[in-house]
């Protein structure tokens, strides 16, 4: 919202309107940006994106965390990448079908929308049930499809926007996140090491301390502050636009 938001109060602009976006592709974004924010944890069993797909899911992150550990592959750099990279195509991909009221939409954004909204929704705890979310993604993927079109531009900015948020949360953290060259890692010497450049090769930048602590969670209320703040902005603004249209 802070990038690609344009909503005003009082005068006031609450985004820098990056990409000169439209009311709907910011919701749109910031709700991807919300589920992509989860995809790092894929290397966790416990995490709330292994919750998406029941079993399926559970098994998957199960499998990837016993290759990469956690806090491990899925949280670099290179990652984000991937993640970005793999959503480009997809989006790109030429792949549309004529819904029923929608006309012609793009069935990759829908696919990506739709994934993300999931884990948005079960990370802000939106929904409950395993049903349930899908098919408010599903929903989701498709009212994006035909709101918010040109998906090839915004959708895979706001993929690696939330895995990078995540990585930058991550680092504020005691435990880090590895070496920014990863898979190359360089490790401090045992003197040298310290809480910001573990012996491991993980760095830091503890100000939060301890996941899960009362520092992360006083920034958690603010920004969740700034957010509703921003989103409600937003889909007013989006509301009147197509009133004032009508």
């Amino acid at each position: 919202m802070a990038l690609f938001g344009s909503a005003e109060i009082s005068g006031h602009s609450l985004g820098i309107d990056a990409l000169s976006l439209n009311g709907p592709q910011v919701l749109a974004g910031a709700i991807v940006t919300t589920g992509a924010a989860l995809l790092p944890d894929v290397d966790h069993p416990g995490a709330t994106i292994s919750r998406s797909a029941g079993a399926t899911s559970k098994s998957i992150t199960s499998a990837i965390g016993a290759i990469t550990g956690h806090r491990g592959a899925t949280h670099t750099l290179l990652a984000a990448l991937v993640f970005t990279a793999v959503t480009a195509l997809v989006a790109g991909a030429n792949w549309t079908m004529r819904v029923p009221m929608l006309g012609e939409v793009q069935i990759g954004a829908v696919i990506v929308v739709t994934l993300m909204c999931v884990f948005a929704t079960r990370a802000l705890k939106v929904v409950d049930g395993t049903l349930v979310p899908w098919l408010v993604g599903a929903g989701a993927g498709l009212a994006v499809a035909a709101a918010a079109p040109a998906a090839a531009i915004w959708l895979p900015l706001a993929v690696g926007l939330g895995v990078c948020v995540h990585l930058l949360g991550d680092l504020l953290t005691t435990e880090g996140v590895p070496f920014p060259t990863w898979p190359f890692v360089a490790r401090p010497s045992r003197k040298a090491a310290s809480a910001l450049w573990h012996a491991d090769g993980n760095v830091a930048l503890p100000v939060l301390g301890n996941a899960g602590s009362g520092r992360e969670w006083a920034l958690c209320t603010v920004l969740s502050a700034y957010a509703l703040v921003t989103l409600g902005a937003t889909a007013f603004d989006s509301a009147d636009a197509v009133m004032a249209s009508v």
